[in-house]
């Protein structure tokens, strides 16, 4: 899929923040839809944003960056208080009814004899002859509009003529490449593979080798949808920066549970439950809660409970600039890790209907390493190896479309999780051999 940047093939939706609301026959989120529009702030000029922007230099340093398997339990609550009936869970979360394609197994784990409920989103590569699954995903820039300032995605970026967006959904996470794996050729099939394609190839290689087997991303339309998104929390603000080509570029700091609300009015809006909106933002940092010093969430993916299914959605930043987090998260690195992490452990332990209910892929505790400091037990793929966490792990380049290099971030495989037999490439731990194979002892 190409990204249009012209007026004419982009479709942009002028949208308030969509606070506590969104459609009920969509989401079933609140009772009823309450759209109010916002009025942008007064526009300042390109002279007194610089200003601006160098008075306010944030020290991002200062910050932890994460990257979340799903939303804080507050805000899910939050979210969850909006449904008819309150709090509780309605009666379609004990359905999985219409979804993405998925597959369901179960690992018995030589580290504590328990046995696990695994579901990961395409077809199960222990079929007799394992072949590729497509899923759909919806294209979605946010163009947030805060204190005066436009970070637009689908806008030509600070220090590069193509936007964002076109950068993020040419990359290859959505176009197929080249990649190997601890020495193997996991791209060789025709026309090559998607980078989350050929991870999940590799690991499951042993089971998969020689054949097509795959989860490949294809987009529910060719041009992107712009959705304009005000926030409101009297917290969020606006810093600066230092870019890559000697000025300062802005970074939205916003709350999450407003963010949240707005990504499934998104997904009530624009998707299906059989596909997933995937919804990019232009260097954007969440905070949570009431101190925005509790910062910063750079994304996360979610399955909440739609009439009639189970609808998964994605959102995270691009960050255009080498200087947010000292350079550790450029570009597709946070979306490496949360669509890595989307496709082996989609419902994050949320929908009681699905096999195992919300045990489904657990895990044994594994940790002290990525951005686990302690011990953590889900199948969060991307966790184990965060960049500029414990472990310092870094980022891989890869050359996309036009020759421009992106760069991601290493995946843990599923056996360094359970502690069973590689069937992965070069019986290692992860996909570019960051972790060593055969997993961790006891954590504690």
């Amino acid at each position: 899929m190409d990204f249009h940047a012209t007026d004419g093939s982009r479709t942009s939706t002028h949208r308030a923040s969509l606070l506590q609301s969104c459609s009920t026959a969509a989401l079933g989120l609140a009772a009823a839809a309450m759209i109010s529009a916002a009025s942008p702030p007064p526009a300042m000029s390109e002279a007194a944003k610089a200003q601006f922007l160098n008075n306010h230099i944030v020290n991002t340093a200062r910050w932890t960056p994460m990257v979340l398997s799903r939303p804080p339990v507050t805000t899910r609550l939050k979210a969850a208080a909006a449904r008819p009936g309150g709090a509780a869970l309605s009666t379609n979360a004990l359905l999985v009814g219409t979804t993405v394609p998925y597959w369901t197994t179960t690992i018995k784990s030589p580290l504590d004899n328990n046995t696990y409920t695994v579901s990961m989103v395409g077809s199960s590569p222990y079929a007799a002859n394992p072949s590729n699954t497509n899923v759909t995903y919806v294209p979605v820039a946010v163009r947030i509009h805060l204190g005066g300032f436009v970070l637009d995605p689908s806008a030509p970026s600070h220090c590069d003529a193509q936007s964002p967006a076109r950068r993020f959904f040419n990359s290859p996470l959505f176009r197929p490449g080249q990649f190997t794996s601890n020495g193997a050729n996991v791209s060789a099939v025709p026309g090559g593979t998607q980078l989350i394609s050929a991870f999940q190839r590799a690991n499951f290689w042993n089971k998969v080798q020689g054949t097509s087997y795959g989860v490949t991303l294809v987009p529910s339309r060719l041009d992107t949808i712009v959705v304009d998104w005000y926030p409101t929390d009297p917290l969020d603000f606006v810093g600066g920066v230092h870019d890559d080509c000697g000025g300062v570029t802005p970074v939205a700091f916003v709350n999450i549970n407003e963010f949240n609300s707005e990504l499934l009015a998104i997904a009530a809006t624009y998707a299906k439950p059989n596909q997933v909106p995937i919804s990019l933002a232009d260097d954007v940092a969440i905070y949570v809660g009431a101190n925005t010093n509790n910062c910063c969430v750079l994304g996360y993916h979610n399955a909440v409970p739609v009439p009639g299914g189970t609808q998964l959605y994605a959102v995270g930043a691009y960050f255009d600039t080498h200087h947010v987090f000292g350079g550790r998260f450029p570009d597709i690195t946070v979306w490496t890790h949360e669509l890595g992490e989307l496709i082996d452990d989609p419902f994050v332990q949320s929908i009681p209907g699905v096999p195992g209910g919300t045990s489904n892929d657990l895990t044994p505790a594994w940790g002290h390493t990525g951005q686990v400091g302690g011990c953590q037990n889900n199948l969060e793929t991307g966790d184990p190896l965060t960049p500029a966490q414990l472990g310092n792990f870094g980022v891989f380049p890869v050359t996309g479309v036009g020759g421009f290099t992106y760069h991601y971030q290493d995946l843990a495989f599923h056996d360094w999780f359970y502690r069973t037999a590689s069937t992965s490439t070069g019986g290692a731990g992860s996909f570019k051999d960051g972790l060593a194979g055969g997993g961790q002892g006891p954590c504690s």
